[in-house]
């Protein structure tokens, strides 16, 4: 009996792990959402101070809600509901009917401005004032603004806008209105003109010249005036170098003579300088060519002034020989002054020497001031010394040198001959140069030609000691027997 009681329980063991074995695994079960709330919110908006107002027109929103419980989500890994469970929803969009405040004056008197008005209220549509309070919405909750020109209608009573408008300084303030709106204008006096940036009345800038172009002659009619302008320069320096020549080999080097000796070497190296061949190619050189020009020719205005100041000290009687400065005096003084200027000139116009297609004294720039001005001046001076040499009479030096003082009037009155060709000669030739002009290239073939047999005629003629030898030879030639 005991037997078949454990068999049993056996069987039923293993009944029971079959049972367990034959269970399904278990299901999930997504979650679903509840059907949407019924609306019981009111319709609300917020108000320019952003408090939510129950609304009946005009717009508003309610919100209604749902749940995700149809069914819940179950099972080891279900799926949420997808969406949100809030929703808002338009309300009463139907338009109100809006009730405005009168406008308020102008914000600008004479001129644009703004105007502004308020809504009383925003009621349904047919509302008035009582219903709109019920909202809540007091005044002033809406605003509408618009531009507004009380110009328009009052210009004639209008004061002018520059009163008490102030402009900058050096500007005086114009009334520029039209029927529209008042204007003004700050317009600048004195000469002066606006700044870019319209804030300030300045000096005007120098205005810019339009570069002068560069005049040039046809090839053959530059090969002839060049030629012939090199041969006067040539022909030049053979009369004053003969005339050098003639007094180094009789060795005459009295005080006069040593003057016009530094004259002549001073003309000679300047038409040196014009028969250099055209070097505006070689702006360095060019540069130089136009410096030692303004120097040699500075020199011999100066020599010629300082005969001037010789001739006057023994023909009105202030020394009785030889002159007022010894020999070495005259040398330094004459080329010494005439190295200051070109050092001031370098000073002020170093850049400015040289041309673009020439390397003679140019006269499109200040360095031309310094160029002609001290030239004048010496010619000036040399003028003032010869006139007053022979303005009066002056009372004699007892124990005058006689040659000397024939030698002096003699070249008194050469030198108002060879210092007006010299000066002509040197402003037609910067003319000529610069402007290209065959005519003034023919004048200044004509002038040097004739300059330089004046300076061996008459610096020879002038000297005593020559005119003694001319007359020794003159009478051992023609003495008659």
């Amino acid at each position: 009996m005991k037997r078949y009681s454990l068999m049993f329980r056996v069987l039923v063991a293993f009944t029971s792990l079959f049972a367990v074995l034959g269970q399904q695994r278990p299901i999930n079960i997504d979650g679903q959402w509840s059907p949407w709330s019924t609306i019981t919110t009111p319709c609300m908006r917020a108000n320019v101070q952003g408090q939510m107002m129950p609304v009946t027109c005009g717009g508003g929103t309610q919100r209604r809600i749902r749940s995700c419980t149809n069914p819940r989500p179950q099972g080891l890994r279900p799926k949420p509901c997808v969406g949100t469970a809030e929703e808002q929803i338009p309300c009463n969009v139907q338009p109100c009917n809006m009730q405005w405040s009168p406008w308020s004056g102008c914000s600008a008197k004479c001129g644009r401005g703004n105007r502004r008005r308020y809504t009383l209220c925003a009621a349904e549509a047919e509302g008035n004032l009582t219903d709109c309070k019920a909202l809540g919405l007091k005044n002033q909750a809406f605003e509408h603004i618009e531009e507004c020109n009380t110009w328009v209608n009052d210009r004639a009573v209008c004061p002018s806008p520059c009163e008490g408008y102030n402009c900058m300084e050096f500007a005086n303030c114009v009334d520029i209105s039209d029927n529209d709106d008042p204007k003004v204008d700050c317009v600048c006096q004195l000469g002066r003109i606006m700044n870019d940036k319209d804030d300030a009345c300045i000096v005007p800038p120098p205005t810019t010249p339009t570069p002068r172009p560069n005049p040039t002659l046809p090839a053959a009619v530059k090969t002839a005036t060049t030629a012939v302008t090199r041969t006067a320069s040539t022909l030049l320096i053979i009369f004053t170098g003969i005339t050098l020549f003639l007094f180094a080999s009789l060795r005459i080097y009295d005080d006069g003579r040593v003057i016009q000796m530094n004259m002549e070497i001073a003309l000679i190296l300047a038409h040196i300088m014009l028969l250099i061949p055209p070097l505006h190619d070689y702006p360095d050189i060019c540069k130089v060519i136009s410096i030692l020009l303004h120097f040699f020719f500075t020199a011999c205005f100066m020599f010629m002034f300082l005969e001037s100041l010789h001739t006057y000290s023994l023909v009105a009687f202030v020394v009785k020989k030889s002159g007022l400065f010894s020999r070495g005096q005259n040398f330094f003084i004459g080329w010494g002054v005439a190295l200051g200027v070109i050092l001031l000139s370098l000073g002020f116009h170093v850049g400015d020497y040289g041309g673009e297609y020439h390397c003679w004294l140019r006269m499109n720039t200040g360095l031309m001031m310094t160029q002609i001005i001290p030239i004048v001046i010496l010619v000036i001076l040399t003028f003032t010394m010869i006139e007053a040499a022979g303005a009066a009479e002056y009372r004699r030096l007892p124990g005058m040198d006689q040659q000397q003082l024939v030698s002096a009037k003699i070249m008194q009155r050469t030198n108002l001959i060879i210092m007006p060709l010299v000066f002509v000669s040197y402003i037609v030739g910067v003319i000529a140069e610069y402007e290209q002009n065959v005519a003034m290239y023919g004048t200044f073939t004509i002038i040097n030609g004739v300059l330089g047999g004046c300076i061996f005629f008459f610096h020879s003629t002038g000297n005593e000691q020559v005119r003694e030898k001319l007359t020794k030879g003159y009478n051992l030639i023609f003495k008659k027997e």
